[in-house]
């Protein structure tokens, strides 16, 4: 009797060790936690934690920012992760407590999603994998630039998982859990809460089986309604401060960040885009609901739930034109219909392969499974060639092709998918290692370090009660606040306070009215305006500025290093100069 092929030998051993249940599971697990890292750069000082940041420094400093009205909305602000943020920095410093509470996000995501496909599809390995991985490449909605995963700690990325988790749980008809998890939930976003809310509120409503057993699910609504009460006694109190001027809000709300709020910034690509997936979702499962009814029925009702908060973001912002709807950021209303549908997809592709025995039928089936894997990547594109690349390799190496394409065990395909995330996560990181120079710029992204030699300086050598004015464009700069922990003028960035408190927004349009630019001026768009707004703070003169401070008492003007004045130099770097105020030369 012939031997066995060498290759095929080396690979059935190699399959032996890595195929056992437990093996696989924690080696799958740590390789797709480190390509995340490397996949999606760690970001620290970024986007958001420029408003979370200065809430941290407040809560534990109440004495900080005493001349700074956006400082002054911050108590407003809902969610209730910084409170324990700030009561965990009394003790450990923030760059590690960010690291660490971020690193326990991503372990309970890669958990999370691979608990939801087991819960869609139980018995399926590469339903559980393919999520996972699916989630640990990045996922990112297609319309309204909201938020699945982040490179950075916010509230909302660590949100997801407590959602999926209380999803898990409704799916499988465990209420006590679905309260609890949905209750954490809704305490770090009460926002995205809701839209929980409404897609498990749905499914009760039209499936007899929840609804026979109502009073069990409307105790665990109580035990939920508890356990959330400080986020939504929080949220109420800041969701009644109304503004005084709801149409100078309106303008605000179009110029500052209007992907958010008003449908007609949303690109045709990404409509389209999204009606494909809408249409390929719903057909899969459809395809497939005489071996998954239910999974097909949740589908279905779930895609509808989204279509409604896309017709609530049309209805908001053009008809009833109401701040009290925007507020809810309607098209983020679809984030979590993105990862039921991703979930599906990718479910419903592993179990094609793993049931198929057809060579031919099976391929499809990987093509399309790797495909739905990255599908809701955003650099979706980019990774295409890593796709061309493999399924070739696939198709003109026999042993290769035997591996992945075995008919006795399909968790080879897991492998290979796992490697190659990995190889894409090395490649990434071996492009940001040559820009930066050295590992650890190119694993974590910072702000530069002279922005951070000047926020040292103003920590350390100005009062508390210092006002410094700053360029207020949506850049480092909006990390001053944070960083420097002294009170800012004005930049760009605060307009987000009129979310969570909205009569700021008369003392936002008036402070960046004061830089010269009017907000109410026809035709200014966002990108318009924030160049406009650039160009500005460049003119001003010492006469300029000297009027600012006699108005607003402002103590610091930051301007580059090769900017003249006539007021004393309180510090320089190589990039920029603080001159003081108060004195002149």
């Amino acid at each position: 009797m012939p031997s066995k092929q060498p290759a095929k030998v080396i690979l059935e051993k190699l399959k032996i060790t890595l195929f056992r249940p437990n093996v696989l599971y924690l080696f799958t697990f740590l390789t797709l936690l480190i390509s995340t890292f490397l996949i999606n750069r760690y970001y620290i000082y970024y986007a958001n934690q420029s408003l979370q940041i200065p809430l941290i420094n407040l809560l534990n400093d109440p004495s900080l920012y005493p001349k700074d009205p956006f400082a002054a909305t911050l108590p407003n602000y809902s969610s209730q992760l910084w409170p324990l943020v700030a009561m965990a920095n009394r003790y450990i410093p923030l760059e590690p407590l960010f690291f660490g509470l971020f690193l326990f996000e991503k372990i309970l995501l890669l958990y999370a999603a691979g608990n939801f496909a087991k819960t869609f599809v139980p018995n399926s390995w590469l339903a559980t994998f393919g999520t996972m991985a699916m989630f640990a490449v990045g996922a990112k909605p297609i319309l309204g630039e909201g938020t699945i995963g982040t490179n950075y700690l916010e509230q909302t990325g660590l949100a997801i998982p407590f959602f999926l988790l209380a999803i898990s749980s409704f799916y499988n008809a465990r209420p006590i859990a679905w309260g609890i998890w949905l209750s954490i939930g809704f305490n770090l976003n009460s926002m995205y809460g809701v839209y929980a809310i409404t897609y498990c509120g749905a499914f009760f409503i039209l499936d007899v089986n929840y609804r026979q057993e109502w009073k069990k699910w409307i105790a665990a609504f109580g035990l939920f309604l508890i356990l959330a009460s400080p986020a939504i006694i929080h949220t109420l109190s800041a969701f009644s401060r109304t503004a005084t001027n709801n149409d100078l809000w309106l303008i605000a709300c179009k110029l500052f960040y209007p992907w958010h709020f008003y449908p007609h910034v949303w690109s045709p690509k990404g409509i389209a885009l999204l009606a494909v997936l809408i249409f390929t979702v719903v057909a899969v499962a459809y395809k497939n609901k005489h071996k998954l009814e239910k999974l097909f029925k949740f589908v279905a009702i779930s895609t509808v739930v989204a279509i409604i908060w896309l017709i609530y973001a049309v209805l908001a912002a053009y008809v009833a034109k109401s701040p009290s709807m925007l507020v809810m950021h309607p098209v983020r209303g679809t984030d979590l219909w993105y990862c039921i549908a991703g979930t599906a997809l990718v479910s419903i592709c592993g179990i094609g392969i793993e049931e198929n025995r057809s060579s031919q039928r099976r391929y499809i089936y990987v093509v399309a499974f790797a495909a739905s894997i990255i599908i809701l990547h955003p650099l979706v594109e980019s990774y295409i060639i890593y796709i061309i690349g493999v399924f070739l390799i696939v198709a003109l190496v026999k042993p290769i092709r035997y591996f992945i394409l075995g008919m006795e065990n399909s968790k080879s395909l897991s492998l290979i998918i796992t490697l190659l995330i990995l190889l894409i996560g090395l490649t990434n990181f071996g492009r940001e290692l040559a820009k930066t120079g050295n590992i650890n710029d190119a694993l974590i992204g910072r702000q530069s370090y002279v922005y951070e030699q000047l926020t040292d300086w103003a920590k350390l050598n100005t009062s508390k009660d210092a006002v410094f004015l700053n360029p207020p464009n949506w850049d480092e700069w909006t990390f001053f606040r944070a960083l420097a922990q002294r009170s800012v003028f004005v930049n760009w960035n605060d307009g987000a306070a009129i979310l969570w408190d909205r009569p700021f927004v008369e003392v936002w349009a008036e402070r960046i009215k004061a830089l010269g630019l009017d907000i109410t001026e026809d035709g200014l768009t966002h990108l318009k305006a924030r160049r406009k707004l650039r160009a500005l703070y460049n003119k001003l003169d010492d006469e300029d500025v000297k009027k600012l401070q006699l108005r607003y008492s402002i103590d610091y003007w930051v301007v580059p290093i090769k900017k003249s004045s006539k007021f004393a130099l309180a510090f320089q770097n190589q990039s920029y100069k603080v001159l003081d105020l108060n004195q002149s030369n």
